[in-house]
């Protein structure tokens, strides 16, 4: 952090938290002069709380609308963007999953097509190991065609020309994981009229062949790991030439192009070290904000990812949330301290560190952590603790998928000093903050991040799931980003965020659009250039 910085009173944040569901509320900052932050309007979808009433959210630039996934109600609400003047985010119409004219379990996830009058909705099996679909809807929800794509179909995007629409198919095993289908990619050529024929859909899986060694094995044995190749969210190049796909639980991104329609590749996205300058703090049992170094590597494993282009190259941005597989059928997922017998503590990467930290619950006995770790002997011990997430959002050259950077242990300690009593915490129910509760999970949880210009300048967006609010950092130079503010307002679990520029907002002014998972209510920031 090289900027000056100015604490907001926790008490005032709490205040703000604790605040009842209004049109618009008031929002808390930390640091930063070059950005003002304020709420003009939010969405409330009067869904119980913690029950999932937004969750993704799409906007229309033509037609001033959003649309946004409600998991309580099975539905897509169609939001009337244009009366935000008004300082309310009015609900236009809904529409229930029943009446999309198939089958499905949920909807996860909705794309806006950018320049035709349609948009698409993904729509898991009822069993979701088997194959789902891509719905195609008019801009007021109603159906237009349907095709088959692969299993467990979680993030969708379009080309920024239209041409084209990729799914990723996540993939996920039963829970009895007796039956694990593949991870799947699909790219579907789409025209004026939103009429899709199954033709046009084309299904990629990956080619074993193609997995480097350095890639984290996940699973029992190796066909269990291939499987668990599970892709989560798609951001595409400017070019419209590569998708760019998350592979989350294995700790990977994977690379498609969209011209000859095949996955080309897959890069490990490497760990990042708790040992010398990062800190963590690692225990939920020790009643206070400890940030310490400690032998340990932290998967990236990102949620969401973004791009922005800087002298000719693509850069990636990743929110490193971090994600276990853990079913009743096989869970990777342990605490240090219950396998602390298992670590070779004379290993180089204990160095400098005593061997009871392992026990300790005040330290990293109750950090999870997996059965799966890369660093391990041919004796079968740890030679070091991973664990999940990297609690940062990371820049990554996207040729060479070499990170240029990483957040390190920001976001933990900025919260800690803008809003202590909710550090690593989790809110499940309304006004209740659990204090350093994910301390020992994966911190606060960075899932979402997306980019736009403010004035001049370029930025990142970055969504904390469990602490709440949203960090952002100015990436005019994305090798070098520098923080710039953190807000929050009284909305909770921000799942999903949406840049609108100026010159498609219905304010004449850049917007963001943040939909809270446990809350369930969009909020709608504006955001004004102080410069």
């Amino acid at each position: 952090m090289n900027k000056a910085v100015k604490l907001i009173a926790a008490a005032s944040l709490s205040a703000v938290l604790l605040a009842p569901a209004a049109e618009a509320a008031s929002v808390s900052s930390y640091a930063g002069s070059h950005i003002k932050v304020s709420q003009l309007a939010r969405y409330d979808s009067q869904t119980d709380y913690g029950e999932s009433g937004t969750e993704i959210v799409a906007y229309d630039k033509k037609y001033k609308r959003a649309y946004s996934i409600n998991g309580a109600l099975n539905a897509l609400d169609i939001l009337d963007a244009s009366q935000l003047k008004a300082g309310q985010f009015p609900l236009y119409k809904r529409v229930l999953l029943k009446d999309f004219n198939a089958a499905g379990s949920d909807i996860t996830s909705v794309a806006v097509h950018p320049s035709h009058r349609y948009i698409a909705v993904s729509v898991p099996a009822a069993a979701k190991t088997d194959n789902g679909h891509v719905i195609f809807m008019s801009m007021d929800g109603e159906f237009l065609s349907q095709v088959e794509v692969g299993a467990l179909p979680d993030m969708l995007t379009f080309t920024s020309d239209g041409r084209q629409l990729v799914a990723a198919n996540e993939g996920e095993p039963n829970d009895a994981y007796t039956i694990n289908p593949e991870g799947s990619i699909s790219i579907i050529q789409t025209n004026k009229t939103g009429v899709i024929k199954q033709q046009h859909a084309k299904t990629c899986y990956f080619n074993p062949k193609m997995i480097p060694s350095d890639v984290r094995a996940l699973g029992r044995n190796a066909r269990e790991s291939f499987l668990n190749l599970e892709p989560e969210y798609v951001t595409i190049d400017r070019k419209n030439r590569f998708a760019y796909v998350t592979i989350q639980e294995r700790n990977a991104i994977a690379k498609v192009d969209l011209q000859t329609e095949a996955i080309v590749s897959v890069k490990s996205l490497g760990y990042k070290s708790y040992h010398h300058k990062a800190k963590m703090d690692a225990s939920d049992k020790d009643s206070a904000i400890n940030m310490q170094n400690y032998p340990v590597y932290g998967m990236l494993q990102p949620d969401g990812v973004s791009h922005v282009d800087y002298k000719g190259r693509t850069y990636l941005l990743t929110a490193n949330e971090g994600d276990t597989q853990d079913y009743p059928g096989f869970s990777e997922e342990t605490r240090v301290g219950d396998i602390a017998d298992q670590y070779n503590t004379a290993s180089s990467y204990f160095k400098g560190f005593q061997p009871g930290i392992l026990e300790d619950k005040s330290a990293l006995a109750r950090l999870k952590t997996s059965i799966n770790n890369p660093f391990t002997g041919k004796d079968g011990k740890y030679n070091a603790v991973i664990t999940f997430g990297g609690r940062s959002f990371s820049v990554i050259e996207a040729d060479s998928m070499k990170r240029v950077y990483d957040s390190g242990d920001d976001f933990e300690t900025i919260t800690a000093r803008a809003w202590p009593t909710a550090f690593n915490s989790n809110q499940e129910k309304p006004g209740k903050i659990d204090f350093d509760s994910r301390s020992d999970d994966k911190g606060p949880e960075p899932e979402s991040v997306t980019v736009g210009m403010i004035g001049s300048h370029q930025y990142a967006f970055i969504g904390l799931e469990r602490t709440g609010g949203i960090m952002v950092y100015n990436i005019d130079q994305p090798v070098k980003p520098e923080f710039e503010t953190y807000f929050k307002s009284a909305d909770i679990s921000p799942e999903g965020i949406t840049f609108i520029p100026k010159e498609q907002s219905p304010v004449d002014k850049p917007l963001l659009l943040a939909s809270h998972e446990m809350s369930g209510t969009i909020a709608v920031y504006e955001l004004d250039d102080m410069k």
